[in-house]
């Protein structure tokens, strides 16, 4: 009986060591892969569209052709936050009373309106099909895996949680050019 339960024992031992603990590695190995490639699509993204100083869409698909790689789906967020000067008068109707002091202010715009201008309900011309930014305005680009990876879900049956976690990356910076 002795021998029956430590044979028992060795081929679980076995199992696990030869078969559940390698795909373990292969599984994280692969996602940590998908999460380098989605932040290099993203930083790729992000800095050739601050320096062209606009949003075009065969860099918008580009980087979604990218992400759809690693085989993940992916939430893109995009974030611009457009730079205002606000000067401070005494009286706004009359410049002479500038008091030599100013804000800088921020205001957003969010993915929505970034991808209504890149993809416009009518049918118009390539070129217009732009979202332009201007010197000195910010952008910020975050992507997040929606689903489970093979990781998550090889985890979760061996491990007997259901841990999901997804795969990010952000990127994002100062835009270095304007639209011509």
């Amino acid at each position: 009986m002795v021998d029956a339960f430590k044979s028992v024992v060795v081929l679980i031992l076995i199992i696990i060591g030869f078969v559940v603990y390698p795909a373990l590695r292969i599984t994280d190995r692969s996602d940590e892969v998908s999460r380098q490639a989605a932040a290099s699509a993203v930083q790729e993204f992000v800095d050739t569209t601050r320096g062209k100083g606009y949003i075009d869409v065969r860099d918008y698909e580009t980087l979604l052709g990218q992400l759809d790689g690693t085989g993940a789906v992916f939430d893109v967020q995009m974030e611009h936050y457009r730079k205002t000067i606000q000067p401070y008068y005494t009286d706004p109707n009359n410049p002479a009373t500038f008091q030599n002091r100013y804000t800088i202010e921020y205001i957003g715009t969010f993915t929505r309106d970034i991808l209504d201008n890149l993809y416009p309900y009518t049918v118009v011309n390539e070129e217009l099909r732009r979202y332009p930014m201007h010197a000195g305005d910010l952008l910020q680009v975050r992507v997040q895996s929606k689903g489970t990876t093979l990781n998550s879900r090889l985890q979760g049956m061996v491990l007997g949680s259901t841990t999901h976690i997804p795969i990010l990356a952000s990127y994002g910076g100062m835009v270095r050019s304007e639209a011509p």
